[in-house]
């Protein structure tokens, strides 16, 4: 199966204009488990398509890019030591980020 960079993300709303992004369990099943996270800068400002997040995996190295435009409020920064933590069998633990939509 191939899937797109839309297919690799759910997003869940927080707070008023905050959402939470994560990786979906059918990215978690094409990538295979995750071993490595460049995990994204609290304050960094993003536009829709620009790189979100660099994961190294068993099937594939890739560079995603965020599915919303906005400001990182927040970001799962024990995945830096423990990206296995995207290989949660809970999609909703398996969270990357928290944006301050535009």
């Amino acid at each position: 199966m191939t899937m797109n960079n839309n297919d690799y993300f759910w997003t869940e709303e927080i707070a008023a204009s905050i959402r939470r992004i994560g990786i979906t369990k059918a990215a978690q099943n094409e990538f295979g488990l995750i071993k490595f996270v460049n995990v994204p800068i609290v304050g960094q400002k993003l536009t829709a398509n620009e790189t979100l997040v660099a994961i190294e995996a068993e099937k594939m190295v890739q560079d995603l890019d965020s599915p919303l435009a906005g400001e990182l409020v927040n970001v799962n920064t024990p995945l830096a030591d423990n990206p296995e933590l995207l290989n949660a069998d809970n999609e909703k633990d398996a969270w990357i980020a928290d944006i301050r939509v535009d």
